[in-house]
Formats: structure tokens, C-alpha cells, sequence
């Protein structure tokens, strides 16, 4: 399997990606991966081409698919993104609901707090 720059590139931005909400560090990762930080480096910069063992171990810690990931590899299985996905959030507020309402892309809470006095 030749990987493309294009792929290079997606596991580079989701390494980053990755790498800021999960606050780990490249040594930490090239450890996991049994590898120097330099090497790991080196890969995700693309001065060592990309294989396959990496690429499946890499995603694997990160969790991602790598065939939904890589462009190459979605083009070979012939999977599509799709352009829209229904996600659901769940809340809980400090209080009882007393109206939800939304507007545009902002949902509105009100809710009722009891307040202490001492």
C-alpha cells in the first residue's frame, strides 16, 4: 500500500488535533509506538515515508478509522464522508427546566436555581 501526501498530511492535522485535547506529548506517543520521538517526528513530517504497521498501530491508539481517516484508503473501499451527521448533547443544569427554546444554531436553557441564604 503507497500512502499518499494527502494521507500524510490528515494523520498529521489529526495528531494535532489529537495532541491538544488529549494534552500528550509526541515523546509519549513514539513511546506507545515504539519508536524515538525524532523517528515519530520524522513520519508524521514525511522525511520516512509512511507504512502500513504505523499507520494501523497510530490510528488504533488515537482512535480513528483509518480507512474513514485516509483518503487513499476511503477511495480504495469506495466509502464516502457523509456531508451531514445527527449528534445528540445531554445537559444537566443546576435547577429545574423551565423553558427551552432555540434559535439559529444557540439552544436556550432557562432554569430555576434555588439560592441558600444563610
Amino acid at each position: 500500500m503507497q500512502y499518499t501526501e494527502q494521507d500524510r498530511q490528515v494523520l498529521h492535522d489529526t495528531w494535532m488535533s489529537y495532541k491538544a485535547k488529549m494534552r500528550v506529548t509526541q515523546i509519549e506517543m513514539a513511546k506507545r509506538l515504539g519508536l524515538s520521538q525524532l523517528v515519530f517526528s520524522d513520519i508524521l513530517r514525511g522525511q520516512v515515508p509512511l507504512e502500513h504497521s504505523f499507520v494501523n498501530q497510530f490510528c488504533h491508539y488515537i482512535g480513528v478509522d483509518p480507512v474513514m481517516t485516509l483518503p487513499s484508503l476511503r477511495e480504495q473501499v469506495g466509502a464516502t464522508m457523509p456531508n451531514s451527521v445527527t449528534l445528540t448533547n445531554t445537559y444537566i443544569v443546576d435547577g429545574n427546566i423551565k423553558n427551552v427554546r432555540y434559535s439559529g444554531n444557540q439552544i436556550i436553557v432557562e432554569y430555576e436555581h434555588n439560592v441558600q441564604t444563610y
